[in-house]
């Protein structure tokens, strides 16, 4: 995997929800899915080269993705406590 970096945005909740739908129905990321956007807008080779990899992957389906979330918003009630 490539080295990374954070980056912080603002951007409007419409769009944050418009990507985090793209993202589910794509089974990746939101940083993945605005990642692969980003390097396709601008042309660069390595957006199909991260496309290849995640073909290759094995990928959560909506319903596994939802059963993780459910999962970890559990788990991190409980530490709360």
């Amino acid at each position: 995997m490539a080295d990374t970096v954070n980056l912080t945005i603002k951007i409007s909740p419409e769009l944050k929800e418009q990507i985090k739908l793209l993202a589910i129905e794509n089974q990746t990321s939101m940083s993945y899915e605005i990642t692969q956007r980003v390097e396709a807008s601008l042309g660069g080779a390595a957006a199909d080269s991260h496309r290849a990899e995640a073909d290759e992957s094995d990928v959560l389906s909506a319903t596994e993705l939802k059963q993780v979330r459910s999962l970890l918003k559990k788990q991190k009630q409980k530490k709360k406590k």
